[in-house]
Parts: C-alpha cells; sequence; structure tokens
C-alpha cells in the first residue's frame, strides 16, 4: 500500500504536536504487534490521535504478564486454555498490574513539565506560547539506553500526554511590592489546553492540562559584556498542575490453537485503555545562561508532591469454546487504580533559540526516585 504523506499544518502548536508524536511513534513503535500495526503505522501513516492511542495501549496496557486469562475452566480446557492464554499474550512485556497503572500516573506527572513557567527567558512585560509534552516510565531502562537505542520495551511501564497555550505576566504590571516580596522579580504563569477529538474507528480520548507558577528571582540575573553573555540567576518556581487522559478502544479479538487433542478459540470485543487523573505541586530552583541574544541554556532541580489516581479501563465480551466437552471464562485484568509517587525528585535542563521576541526551546526532564523521562517543545513570544 503506498505512503500516505501527512497534511501540511498550518497552526504552529498543531505542528509541534505532530513532531512529538513522531517521537513518540519512534520510541514506542517496538511496542507494536510486527505483523499488523507496524503495516499501519508506517504505511498508511496513522493519524496524531491513533498514533498517541496506540502508543498508549500497546505501551502500558501490554506490560502486563497474563493481561488476558482464562479462568472457571473444566474438562479439556486445562491444557488448551494455558496454550491460548500464552498464544494471547506472548508478545506482552513482563510486569504487574500495580506497575502499569503508577507507571501511568507518574507518567502523567511530568508530561505536565514546561508548559507554564518559563526557564530560558526573563519576561520583561508578557509572554504567550503553546509548548507540546511527552512523559514515559522508562522502568528499568536508562537514559543512556534510550540514546543508545538500546531500550528494553518491555520495562517501558505507561505514557503520558500534555500540551498547552500559555500566558506569562511579569509581576511589576501589579504593583512594585507585595509584602516583603520585589515583584519585578516575580513572575506569574497559567496554562490551558483540552483536546477532545471526536470519536474514531472505536477510538475514543480526551487529555486536558491546566495549571499556573509563580516564579520568583532570588539572585538577579548578571551581564557579562554588552550582548554577548549574561547570566540569568536562579529562580524558585512553585505552583499547581493537573493533568487528566482518558484513552479507550474497542478491539475485537479472534484466536484459535490446538493443544493435546482439544482446539480452544476466544472471539469477543475487548474495550481497553485508562482513566488518569494527578495533581501535582512543583518546587523548583533553575538557572540560565544566554549567548549572542540568540541562543539560551538552562538547567535546574525540582520536586513533586503529587496525588492523584490511575484507573484502568479493561472489559471484555465473548465466549471461550473447546472442543472435548471443556469450558472456561474469559477476562481481562489490568488491576484497578494506583497512586503516582507522592514524592519525586528530578533534574532538568534545555536549550532554547531566541529570535527577537519568538523563542523556541526544547526542556528534558529526568526522574531521579523513578524511571520517569519528559521531553516538551514550545514556542513563545515574549515582551
Amino acid at each position: 500500500m503506498p505512503r500516505k504523506s501527512r497534511p501540511f499544518l498550518k497552526e504552529p502548536w498543531v505542528t509541534l504536536l505532530s513532531l512529538l508524536v513522531e517521537m513518540a511513534e519512534r520510541l514506542f513503535v517496538s511496542l507494536i504487534d510486527k505483523k499488523r500495526m507496524s503495516l499501519m503505522l508506517f504505511n498508511q501513516r496513522m493519524d496524531w490521535k491513533s498514533i498517541i492511542f496506540f502508543s498508549l495501549f500497546f505501551c502500558s496496557v501490554s506490560i502486563q504478564a497474563g493481561l488476558f486469562q482464562i479462568t472457571n475452566r473444566t474438562g479439556t480446557c486445562s491444557v488448551a486454555c494455558d496454550v491460548l492464554e500464552n498464544q494471547v499474550n506472548s508478545n506482552l512485556p513482563e510486569a504487574d498490574q500495580s506497575n502499569y497503572l503508577q507507571g501511568m500516573a507518574n507518567s502523567s506527572v511530568i508530561s505536565q513539565k514546561g508548559l507554564g513557567a518559563s526557564y530560558g527567558t526573563n519576561i520583561e512585560f508578557i509572554e504567550v506560547g503553546f509548548t507540546g509534552a511527552l512523559g514515559a516510565d522508562l522502568g528499568n531502562n536508562s537514559t543512556g539506553d534510550l540514546i543508545g537505542g538500546d531500550v528494553d520495551y518491555n520495562q517501558v511501564r505507561g505514557i503520558g500526554i500534555g500540551g498547552a497555550v500559555s500566558l506569562g505576566l511579569k509581576g511589576s504590571l501589579f504593583g512594585s511590592k507585595f509584602g516583603p516580596f520585589d515583584m519585578s522579580r516575580t513572575s506569574f504563569y497559567g496554562y490551558f489546553l483540552n483536546m477532545d477529538p471526536p470519536d474514531t474507528d472505536g477510538l475514543g480520548g480526551e487529555t486536558t492540562s491546566l495549571g499556573f507558577h509563580v516564579q520568583y528571582k532570588i539572585i538577579p540575573e548578571v551581564s557579562l559584556g554588552p550582548g554577548l553573555l549574561s547570566w540569568g540567576g536562579v529562580d524558585f518556581t512553585f505552583g499547581f498542575e493537573r493533568a487528566s487522559m482518558s484513552l479507550q478502544f474497542i478491539e475485537t479479538l479472534n484466536e484459535t490453537v490446538s493443544e493435546s487433542g482439544a482446539t480452544a478459540s476466544f472471539t469477543g470485543q475487548a474495550t481497553v485503555g485508562a482513566d488518569v487523573t494527578t495533581y501535582t505541586i512543583p518546587f523548583e530552583l533553575s538557572t540560565n545562561a544566554r549567548l549572542f541574544y540568540v541562543f539560551s541554556t538552562f538547567a535546574g532541580l525540582g520536586a513533586d508532591l503529587s496525588f492523584g489516581k490511575a484507573k484502568s479501563i479493561a472489559t471484555l465480551t465473548g465466549d471461550v469454546s473447546v472442543t472435548g466437552g471443556g469450558t472456561g471464562d474469559a477476562q481481562l485484568d489490568l488491576g484497578t487504580e494506583e497512586s503516582p509517587d507522592t514524592f519525586a525528585f528530578r533534574g532538568f535542563i534545555g536549550i532554547q533559540a531566541n529570535l527577537t521576541a519568538l523563542n523556541t526551546f526544547l526542556l528534558v526532564n529526568k526522574g531521579f526516585t523513578n524511571g520517569t523521562l519528559g521531553l516538551a517543545l514550545g514556542v513563545r513570544l515574549a515582551f
């Protein structure tokens, strides 16, 4: 089948989201059933919504060993149903239900990083922009494994998706002092974005990002030469972040195996997905440097206080049939619900290109106390 080209995307925020999805496709495509899904992804060039979902489903849902289970067995089902279970689960990585759901929750938390506060720009009055972000719980994989392309995808436990239209305002617009705080050193940021595309081919989903940040410059910036190099000082940032993601897909299943003189088969329909909502209070220290006005780099440390739930969506309809008088009941086991890590520590680093008032940045967050990794790409206008 000839490859369909991706349509031209005029809106900058849609273009950024498309780029992030391309990165997610490269990272998670090895999780997808080679015989069926690879053709869909590479020959048919699925739309971004489908890629996001299948990345989620085959990365997160398939981190179970024994996702598909046959219970209440009788007669010839005993051995044949073992083989049928193995057939369905043969390509599923080894992890338990708690890892799946907690991985989804932790990925949701880190997918919100970079959506609000600006780290590479010392705004003077106002800043507006768009940012798209992805988060993943890499499990036992290291960042070096990811960079070197040596990722054990069986260990990837979940992904999160974030996006935001943001607004930043300099504190001096509201006065010179607020108690002991110098408002000229203060910046306020807010962001929001809801993505709720219509259901397509059994695929439905919605993601929402919402939050605000307050940033205070505890050490002022220093210029080290006329336009040559400037140090942005040290910023302290705190705020509130809420992320929600609900995705589900309806899939028809049809598997048949033969073992020990009996044939076992299952024909039915599965509804699978995840419903994740997290709330985070972040605390960050960061600094930045700018060279020749056109290039900036920034880095920092962060701590997150997080709450919320990741709940599984897993329903299965259909019957197990076994020749020779055997019977059995099929079910999907994704667990019930889990929370993100209550306390998590991370580091972040990024680069930014500055073209007069237009700034484009790339931000990477890496969890120190869990296996999360976050990537954000954004465009902002600062005045």
